[in-house]
C-alpha cells in the first residue's frame, strides 16, 4: 500500500468512479494519497435547497423536466405523474441488444428529450453533486487544486457505439469536462471482479482456478469468466472466454410486476400512478434488495406458495377476494414466482452457457450487482448448476461495480503502488479487421462472392481484390500492455494533390466462425478512423514511380490499437514518429 508521506503534493489526484445504472446509479471516490479509503456518496439531494435530504448507497436513475429545470433522483416527488418521469433511458443507448431473445426498444420519454441529452443531463447532475460533496469533505482549496480522473462503468455487452456515446455524454457533462480530466471506461463485470476478488480475500482460489463473474444489474446481466494466473504480490487473472450477456436485469422484474398489478387492480376505483409508484417502491425493497434494510424480508426459495408480501395500495377499498385490506395488497408468493420465472431462467441459461464456453473447470460463480444480491436468484442458481461450483456474493454487492471502478482508477494512476487486482488479458468478443486490396489469386479468390471483384492497380501493374485483413480474431487474448499494429500502404497519384485527412474503416464480425476472407453480411462496419496527414511536412511524404509510369505518394504507416477494458485507443506511427491525430467515429 502507498505510504501517504511518499506521495508528492504534485502527484495528488482524486479518482472518481461512476456507475451509471439502469435503475440506480452510484458515485465513489478516493485520493491517491489515501487509496485504502474509498468513499461512496451516500447522501443525496431531495431538492435544490436540500442537498442532504436522502441517505442511500445509490440514487434512482430518473429525470423529470419542469420547464427549463430538470429534477433527478430523489428530488422527483413520489406523487409525480408517471408520464413526466423518465427512467430506464440507459437501455436506449444500445437499441441493438435483445431482451431475453427478443429485440426491444425502450421509449425514454414521450419525445421530450433524445437519449444522448438524457444521459448528459443525468451525468451532469451526478457530477454537480459529486463536486458539492468533495468541497464539503475536502475543502474548496483542495478540490480546486487537485486534478480529477474519472472511471465510468459500462456494460461489457454494449456495442462500441453505445460505449462511445457514453463517453461523449460524460465529456459534455460540466463537472466531468474539467481541463485535461481523463475519462476512462471499464466494463461493469471487470470492475465488479476487481472489487470482489480483493474483498473476498481470495476465497481459497489457487493459480489455475477459474470462476465466473455474473453482474446482474438493473438492465443488463453481464458475465465473464476468469482464470487466476498469480496470487502474490498481487492477484492477477486473465479472461478464460469471451463474455456474454443479455437484457434480463431487475428492471424487467419491475416491468412484469407493474403489468401484473395493473391487470389485477387497474380497474379498481382509486388505482392511479401514485398508488403504482408506492407499490413499485415496496417491490424494490422486498424482492430486489436495492435497499439493504435489515427489517425487510427478502423473497427466497423457501417461501411457500400461500405466503404473502405486503404491498401498499393506499386509497383502495377493502376487497377480501382481491387480497386488499387496510390499504395493503397481499402479494402471493405463487404470483412472485410467475413474475420472476422468465427473468431468472434467462440468467440461469446465461450462467450455464458461460460455464460451458469457458472450456475450463469452473470453481465458483460470483454474483454482484443489485439483482445479484437477490437471495432467490442465488438459491435458484445453486439448484440449477453443478453442486461442486460455489455460488458467492461479496459484501455489499450493490456497490461492487463503483468500488471496483475506483480501484481500477487508482491502479492506473500509480500501478507500482496501488494495484490490488490485475486483469492481465481479456478475450476478444469479435473478429476485428480492415479491408485491403491484395493481388488477385485465382486459387484463393476464384470462388468468392460479389464483394471480391477485380480492379486494376496501375501502381503495381496487377489485378487486385478487396480482402479482409483481421488483426484480432474472436477469442484472441488482448492486453492493455500489448498493442495491435495494422500496417497500411496508401498510394495516391501526385497529380491529385497532397494527401490530407484519410479514412480507414474498421470492421467487426461477432460470429463464432473462422474469420472470413471476404466481407459479407455478418461483417459490420465498426468505426471510421480519421488519419490526419495535413501536419506532416511535405519532405516526409514518400513518393514512388508506378509501373504505369505515374508518380504516387506512397504512405507506409502503422495504426496502433490498444484494446482497453471497454474502449480502444488509436495512434498513428509514421516515419518513426507517433501522432495522436487519429480519431475514431463509431457507427
Amino acid at each position: 500500500m502507498t505510504d501517504p508521506e511518499k506521495v508528492e503534493i504534485t502527484d495528488r489526484k482524486i479518482i472518481v468512479g461512476i456507475d451509471f445504472g439502469t435503475t440506480y446509479s452510484a458515485v465513489a471516490w478516493a485520493e491517491t494519497q489515501r487509496p485504502d479509503r474509498r468513499v461512496a456518496i451516500t447522501v443525496w439531494p431531495t431538492s435544490k435547497m436540500n442537498l442532504k435530504g436522502e441517505s442511500s448507497d445509490k440514487v434512482p436513475t430518473k429525470l423529470r423536466y419542469k420547464g427549463t429545470d430538470a429534477q433527478w433522483g430523489f428530488a422527483i416527488p413520489v406523487s409525480a405523474p408517471a408520464d413526466e418521469v423518465v427512467e430506464w433511458f440507459k437501455l436506449d443507448l444500445d437499441p441493438s441488444l435483445q431482451c431475453m431473445g427478443t429485440a426491444v426498444t425502450f421509449a425514454a420519454s414521450s419525445g421530450v428529450r433524445d437519449v444522448d441529452t438524457l444521459v448528459t443531463d443525468y451525468i451532469s447532475a451526478l457530477g454537480d453533486h459529486l463536486m458539492y460533496t468533495l468541497r464539503e469533505k475536502l475543502g474548496e482549496g483542495v478540490v480546486t487544486s487537485t486534478p480529477l480522473e474519472f472511471v465510468v462503468t459500462v456494460p461489457a455487452i454494449w456495442s462500441d457505439l453505445a460505449k462511445d456515446k457514453m463517453r461523449q455524454a460524460c465529456q459534455r457533462a460540466t463537472a466531468l469536462s474539467a481541463p485535461n480530466a481523463p475519462i476512462d471506461l471499464v466494463s461493469e463485470p471487470e470492475a465488479a471482479a476487481i472489487y470482489a476478488l480483493h474483498g473476498f480475500d481470495q476465497h481459497g482460489l489457487d493459480v489455475g482456478d477459474s470462476f465466473v463473474v455474473c453482474d446482474a444489474g438493473g438492465g443488463t446481466v453481464d458475465l465473464i469468466s476468469y482464470t487466476v494466473t498469480n496470487l502474490k504480490p498481487i492477484l492477477s487473472v486473465r479472461e478464460a472466454a469471451p463474455g456474454t450477456g443479455s437484457l434480463c436485469g431487475s428492471a424487467f422484474l419491475n416491468m412484469r410486476f407493474a403489468k401484473f398489478l395493473k391487470a389485477k387492480l387497474g380497474n379498481i376505483e382509486g388505482f392511479d400512478d401514485e398508488v403504482l409508484a408506492d407499490a413499485m417502491e415496496r417491490f424494490d425493497k422486498t424482492v430486489c434488495p436495492f435497499f439493504p434494510l435489515h427489517d425487510m424480508r427478502q423473497f427466497t426459495l423457501k417461501d411457500r406458495d400461500d405466503d404473502t408480501y405486503t404491498i401498499p395500495v393506499g386509497g383502495l377499498a377493502k376487497d377480501k377476494a382481491l387480497g386488499i385490506n387496510r390499504g395493503r395488497y397481499a402479494l402471493k408468493v405463487s404470483d412472485l414466482r410467475v413474475i420472476f420465472e422468465p427473468v431468472v431462467q434467462e440468467v440461469i441459461k446465461l450462467v450455464k452457457d458461460q460455464i460451458t464456453s469457458s472450456r475450463v473447470s469452473i470453481k465458483a460463480v460470483l454474483l454482484v450487482g443489485g439483482f445479484g444480491a437477490s437471495i432467490y436468484l442465488k438459491e435458484r442458481l445453486r439448484a440449477a448448476i453443478d453442486s461442486k461450483i460455489h455460488i458467492m456474493q461479496p459484501p455489499n454487492p450493490w456497490l461492487a461495480i463503483v468500488q471496483g471502478a475506483v480501484m481500477k482508477g487508482l491502479a492506473q494512476s500509480a500501478p507500482e503502488n496501488l494495484t490490488l487486482v490485475s486483469v492481465q488479458a481479456r478475450k476478444a468478443r469479435k473478429h476485428y479487421g480492415i479491408e485491403c486490396k491484395k493481388p488477385y489469386d485465382e486459387e484463393v479468390h476464384g470462388g468468392l462472392g460479389p464483394n471480391c471483384t477485380k480492379e486494376w492497380c496501375g501502381m503495381d501493374g496487377c489485378w487486385k481484390v478487396k480482402n479482409m485483413v483481421w488483426f484480432i480474431q474472436r477469442g484472441d487474448a488482448v492486453s492493455e500492455n500489448e498493442p495491435f499494429y495494422t500496417y497500411i500502404i496508401w498510394n495516391f497519384p501526385v497529380t491529385l494533390g497532397r494527401p490530407g485527412k484519410l479514412w480507414l474503416n474498421v470492421y467487426a464480425d461477432p460470429t463464432a466462425r473462422e474469420a472470413p476472407i471476404e466481407r459479407d453480411e455478418n461483417v459490420a462496419l465498426l468505426c471510421h478512423i480519421e488519419v490526419d496527414f495535413g501536419h506532416i511536412p511535405e519532405n516526409l511524404l514518400g513518393r514512388k514511380k508506378g509501373v504505369d509510369g505515374q508518380w504516387y505518394y506512397q504512405l507506409r504507416c502503422t495504426v496502433e490499437a490498444v484494446y482497453l477494458s471497454a474502449s480502444t485507443r488509436y495512434t498513428l506511427l509514421y516515419n518513426g514518429e507517433r501522432y495522436s491525430s487519429v480519431t475514431a467515429e463509431y457507427v
